[in-house]
């Protein structure tokens, strides 16, 4: 599911950036889904392109689903573990020659997430069936934090924006179980007020 997000995203960024005049983008892709670096340390963001980068995964606590069972239309009880919400922490950085056309790359980015903060099937027809939508918020660090990012991805900083992309849900709908109901409770003297 993490991949289906990620392409969405990148394909919308694309989209949105060859439509600005002032990019003068030809057909050629400018936004990539990779890694900041390589195993051998070398930058893996192509030149003259932005890079999506997962650079965390986090469970969303607030909403996070307790219930784990539900009536079938045959009546039985299925039980299933609730689903689980996850937001993603993507890292859009900017590999240009030139500085101030990366900076103009990744002002367009943020452009793209303030017109398009919130991805359903309406807005969004590539969107996987699965997905309900999706919310994206400017995530800022602080120098520290970003000192500590840059140091774990293991590059030296290049021009960057981090995004939250909320609440992405992962549900294996394969039953544990599946039992009739219960339809009736006795209380017939065991134990109960004797």
């Amino acid at each position: 599911m993490i991949d289906k997000v990620l392409d969405v995203i990148k394909t919308g960024i694309q989209e949105y950036l060859v439509r600005l005049p002032e990019l003068n983008i030809t057909s050629e892709t400018v936004v990539h889904i990779t890694p900041v670096v390589k195993p051998n340390g070398d930058i893996a963001v192509p030149d003259n392109s932005l890079g999506l980068t997962l650079v965390s995964v986090e469970e969303e606590r607030v909403m996070k689903a307790q219930k784990s069972s539900s009536l079938t239309s045959g009546g039985q009880v299925v039980h299933v573990n609730p689903d689980v919400k996850i937001n993603l922490y993507v890292l859009i950085t900017a590999n240009f020659n030139k500085y101030a056309t990366g900076l103009g790359f990744l002002s367009g980015a943020m452009r793209f997430f303030q017109a398009n903060g919130v991805f359903n099937h309406e807005n969004t027809p590539g969107l996987h069936p699965d997905i309900e939508k999706l919310i994206a918020e400017l995530f800022t660090l602080s120098f520290e934090q970003q000192n500590h990012l840059w140091g774990s991805l293991g590059a030296k900083y290049m021009p960057s924006v981090l995004y939250k992309i909320r609440m992405i849900t992962i549900q294996e709908a394969a039953a544990a179980d599946e039992q009739p109901p219960v339809r009736a409770v006795s209380l017939s003297g065991r134990g109960i007020g004797t």
